[in-house]
């Protein structure tokens, strides 16, 4: 396997964790959304002890290019993240400023999903800039 397929999925795991804890925030049933949180995230974690293991191994990366394109994307994930989360607070307050007899109270489970969410787009974003840089070597797929 190569880094990149194990970068893609690792995204794919990060948009299932997503997408569970999304739905728990809409349906409101939080403790079904900690346990599927908690999968996802046990699964994730033995991922990256895997992936740590094995590619420090046998294909290390350690070219400039792959270094800047995951700078890049942990860049602009964080950004996007911050970006939501300004706009979520924003939506918030000014529901509670619009309507002061109905205290509205952001889900538990969004910010679990928006983390998740953040990552996957970090691993996305990733994966397209190797694509676009159309690197040759092993790694790519």
């Amino acid at each position: 396997m190569t880094f990149n397929r194990y970068i893609c999925f690792r995204a794919i795991l990060e948009s299932i964790g997503a997408i569970a804890c999304m739905l728990m925030a809409l349906i409101g049933n939080n403790l079904l959304g900690v346990i599927v949180a908690a999968i996802a995230a046990l699964l994730w974690i033995g991922g990256e002890v895997w992936g740590m293991t094995v590619f420090r191994r046998q294909n290390p990366r350690r070219d400039e290019l792959s270094d800047m394109h995951q700078s890049a994307a942990m860049q602009f994930a964080l950004v996007s993240l911050v970006g939501i989360l300004v706009i979520v607070g924003f939506i918030y307050t000014t529901l509670n400023l619009i309507d002061r007899s109905i205290v509205h109270i952001i889900p538990p489970m969004l910010l679990p999903a928006l983390a998740m969410c953040a990552l996957a787009i970090s691993d996305i974003r990733y994966l397209w800039l190797e694509h676009d840089a159309g690197t040759e070597g092993d790694d790519e797929d």
